[in-house]
Formats: C-alpha cells, structure tokens, sequence
C-alpha cells in the first residue's frame, strides 16, 4: 500500500475525477503506513516479552494445493522450526493511562483530536447487530443498538485506524503507533506501550490475551526501492497477555503483509503474492496459495495480500496490485473453505486482463480496490470505488456460494471513497467511508443487501 498521507483535493462534476493512484488503499492502511514514522504513541517507551514460548497462533491445516493458482505446491516456510522465539529485549516501560468515555457525546458530537494523519473514520467492527464500533483520527464511536445511535468513547490524539472486538466487552484499537484497549465494551480504553518491533498493522486477538499482529520496520530500515507494502517488511508478533508485552514468532514467513487466526492453533499469514497456513500455533508455516504469474510489470508477482480468516480454515484473499492505468488499478479475491483448495472470485478486468490474461475472472465492484468483509467461509462482500464516474461511486458485490456467485446491489449511500465494510450476514452490513463533495465522514448501513442505505453518523 502506498505510504503517502489521503490527498486532499477538489473535484468538480460531471469531470470524471482524476484520482491520485491507490488513494483508497492508503487511506484504509494510513495506520500501518504511518505507525511506522510516528514520534510516540500515547505512552512513552515500549514493550517486549524477555523470553517465550509457543504461545498460539492461527488458522488452517497443512499443506495446500491451488488449483486455481495454477501453483499445486506445497513448501515449507523459511524460519526455523520449533517453537516460536520471543523478540530481543529492548529499554521501555509498561506503562498505560486510562481514559473514560465521554459522557454525552452523541452522533455527529465533536471533531477529533488526532493529528490528522488516518481519516476521521477508518475502521469498522459489529460484533453482533446491536453492538459496534467505528475508529478515526481522535476518536472512538460506539452504538448498543444497531447503529440508532452513536457515543463518544474515547476522544484523543491516537491516529487509530483499526479496532478489534472478540465480544462485547474486550477490544483494541491501533493506529499511528498507538495501541489501546478495553475491558468493558469501551466505557475506559487502556493505552498500551507500543512494541519494540515497530507500529502494529492487522491487529487480531483469538481471546482476551492471546493476539497476533504484523509490525512494521522503520522506513529508515527498508530497503532502496522496495515496493509499498502493508507491513514494510516487519514481522509477526504474539502477545499472550493481552497486548502488554510482544514477541516475535521468528518461525514465520519473511515479509508478512497481514495475519488473521480462529484460534490458537490455526491461522493464516499474507507475505506478497503468497499465502502461508499454521495449524499448530506457528511453528510451523506451509505454502497455501501463490498468486498467478503477471506480465508485463516490474512488481509483477509481489502483490499485496489483504486477508480475513472464516471460521476454523476459511479465508478471502484481496491480492492488492501496484500501479494505475486510465483511473483503473489491479486487484483480485480468491477464497477457500479449507485451505487447500482454492477459487478465484473476482478481479478488476481492465487492468487484470492485461497482467493475467488467461486468469478470466468475474469482474469485480469497481475500478480501484475497497474494502471487503468475510461473512462467513461461503460468503463475503466486497465494495469498491470507481472514480471515473464524477466524484466516484462505491458499488457493492456480494459473493456466495463459495464465491462461485457474484450479485451486484448497487452503490453504498452518500460515500464515495470506501475505507472500511463489517457485515454480519449477506443482508445486515455497515460501511465507512467519505463523501468527496462535503469532506465528510458517514457510516453507512444497509439491511436489505445494499440495495438501500441509511447514513447513522457523520463526522467532519
């Protein structure tokens, strides 16, 4: 993903907008991205584990054919075997600091206080339809009743563009080199020291201590030339208590891009144009998929990876590609109920047929990649964004049937730059995101499959 800051730019219709390449990319992982050049999160120092052992880890069983790849092998991970080792010890603190839910603040209350660096909204979670929350620059909103209405819970100087809910009551949000967490819905938030490795980007927790998270290097620390990615070149890490303290699973593939586990036994990681499985923890990784073969580009093969794990061995993969070409840019999903074998969903066409021009995937929901959200191992909607069309659209497709049907259901509500999609079943779905012509920030909603759109909160 691009590293550079949301442009700010104004557009007048009907003009088809000229849109600065992968811009919604970089919004969604302006975290990740820019975690990496933050001074200090809200707590001085950092935290690592002094020693440790196979604590858990992911999602899957070993071993994987792709037939759809066209890859069929199977390859262990490089790293060494064994239990996963802890990360070096490094000088900091545990320190944290704890901040009450602001009282009274309701939809649309108050601008945030971060420093502008993630969007006034970028993260979206449901865990069930009462329960939810969204996460921007400064702010953390939440809702018990479906969305009806919104509270302010937090209103800070965290760039948070993350949030990860495993109940009601236990949650995170990271972004910007800030890591908080909850332990009561979010009526407090807990701000957590930072880990030594570098800012936290695909953040998820199988319980209320054992998570995962990829973390980035420091721009000063990544090679000349290398391409844009999520993680920069960082690492897995596992914390068992919580996000307190981390350690490295040093058995883990090179340059992981995204991670996201069922339970502490099987997970998926995301490196460029790969996918790797674990079915004991992580101590062992083996190739799931490799992404076809492109043509006729430098960065051809090393796409990266976005990925959500469904149920104990399900997961989508968007493969994010690099570069742009008349406002169209490269992408394509793939999905497996049980890693191992694999179906290619959908892809963006204009620019696909050209790298991939044997893949013939469906077409997918717009000219530049958004979001997408896994329902369950069968399901998942994707939302995209498609700038040539005045100030953009964000169509919404449904996949079912193992992602063997495609079902396009129109355009999200006001937005027209996705960031972020939570849906809870193919008709009950939320998705965040901006409208180019106010600036604004909307969560939108839908309970008919996206046919109609109701804005619950807006900000900016």
């Amino acid at each position: 993903m691009p590293l550079s800051a949301r442009a700010h730019q104004t557009f007048g219709p009907p003009a088809p907008v000229a849109r600065p390449f992968g811009a919604p990319r970089a919004r969604r992982a302006a975290a990740s991205a820019l975690a990496v050049l933050a001074v200090a999160g809200p707590v001085a120092g950092c935290a690592a584990a002094s020693s440790g052992s196979a604590g858990a880890a992911a999602h899957g069983s070993a071993g994987a054919s792709s037939a759809a790849a066209g890859t069929g092998a199977t390859a262990s991970s490089p790293g060494t075997a064994g239990s996963p080792a802890s990360a070096s010890s490094c000088a900091g603190q545990d320190a944290s600091a704890t901040t009450s839910a602001s009282p009274g603040a309701g939809a649309g209350a108050g601008s945030g206080t971060g420093t502008g660096q993630s969007p006034a909204l970028a993260a979206v979670q449901f865990t069930d339809s009462g329960h939810g929350w969204v996460a921007g620059a400064g702010r953390i909103m939440a809702t018990s009743d479906g969305g009806a209405s919104w509270t302010r819970q937090y209103a800070g100087t965290a760039d948070l563009d993350q949030v990860d809910f495993i109940d009601g009551e236990h949650g995170w949000a990271a972004g910007g080199g800030s890591l908080l967490r909850t332990t009561d819905g979010g009526a407090s938030w807990t701000a957590l020291a930072e880990p030594c490795q570098g800012g936290l980007s695909s953040v998820h927790f199988v319980s209320s201590t054992l998570g995962y998270a990829v973390a980035a290097k420091a721009a000063a620390e990544q090679p000349p030339g290398g391409q844009d990615t999520t993680a920069l070149g960082g690492s897995l890490l596992r914390t068992t208590n919580g996000g307190s303290t981390w350690s490295a699973v040093t058995s883990a593939p090179a340059n992981p891009q995204s991670a996201c586990f069922a339970n502490a036994d099987d997970g998926y990681l995301g490196t460029p144009a790969h996918i790797w499985r674990t079915t004991d923890g992580g101590q062992h990784w083996t190739l799931a998929l490799t992404e076809p073969g492109a043509t006729g580009s430098a960065d051809a093969g090393a796409d990266t990876p976005e990925i959500e794990c469904a149920g104990a061995s399900g997961l989508w993969v968007l493969f994010l590609g690099q570069g742009a070409a008349m406002e169209h840019e490269p992408y394509l999903a793939y999905a497996s109920q049980d890693g191992q074998q694999w179906h290619g969903v959908l892809e963006q066409q204009y620019t696909e047929s050209t790298l991939r021009p044997t893949l013939k995937l469906p077409e997918g929901p717009g000219s530049y990649p958004g979001p997408f959200s896994a329902i369950d191992a069968g399901s998942a909607a994707f939302v995209g964004y498609t700038p040539p069309v005045g100030y953009g659209v964000a169509p919404v497709m449904l996949a079912s049937d193992n992602g063997h049907a495609l079902t396009s259901e129109g355009n999200v509500g006001t937005i027209n730059e996705p960031m972020a999609a939570a849906f809870l079943s193919q008709a009950q779905g939320w998705v965040i995101g901006e409208n180019l012509k106010t600036n604004a920030f909307d969560v939108e909603a839908t309970s008919n499959a996206g046919r109609t759109w109701t804005t619950e909160y807006t900000v900016g």
